[in-house]
């Protein structure tokens, strides 16, 4: 039994690290491209470590992990790479959640998000609930958006 466990155990890491090999590169470059978009181009490369610790790059020699970033900027990284595993893992393009997403950004990284968001309403219902008004302020009068206060 021991054999056989180890034997499976072997099987699944190599084949975990078989897909990651093929998933990483097209999910680092769709983040990359979100968190150029999120961050006004300040970061336009993304990475992720096997562990999933996320790194961004702005051009210089050595990548920034997320522990060494603001707290906004590190949910800007989080945020991208979750539109990204959105993007390349649901085909059939089922709506996306976000619950209060956008707390820590800033007014001008709520409007670059807000923006990427609505970009993205056009080819996938976004329902982004939140218990701050200026999420919905900053949407108000944009088409295709409906606002619903409880």
């Amino acid at each position: 039994e021991l054999e056989a466990l180890t034997a499976a155990m072997e099987a699944l890491t190599q084949a975990s690290a078989r897909l990651q090999e093929r998933f990483s590169p097209e999910l680092n470059a769709l983040a990359g491209q979100y968190m150029a978009r999120l961050t006004g181009d300040k970061y336009t490369a993304v990475s992720l470590t096997r562990e999933l610790e996320g790194f961004v790059n702005s051009g210089g020699v050595l990548p920034r992990s997320a522990l060494c970033l603001s707290r906004g900027t590190a949910d800007q990284l989080y945020l991208a790479v979750r539109l990204a595993v959105c993007q390349l893992c649901l085909p059939d393009k089922p709506p996306i959640l976000l619950d209060d997403a956008l707390t820590s950004f800033d007014d001008q990284r709520l409007t670059q998000a807000l923006e990427l968001l609505w970009e993205l309403s056009g080819e996938q219902q976004l329902l982004l609930f939140t218990c701050h008004r200026r999420e919905g302020d900053a949407l108000g009068g944009a088409p295709g958006v409906t606002r619903i206060e409880l």
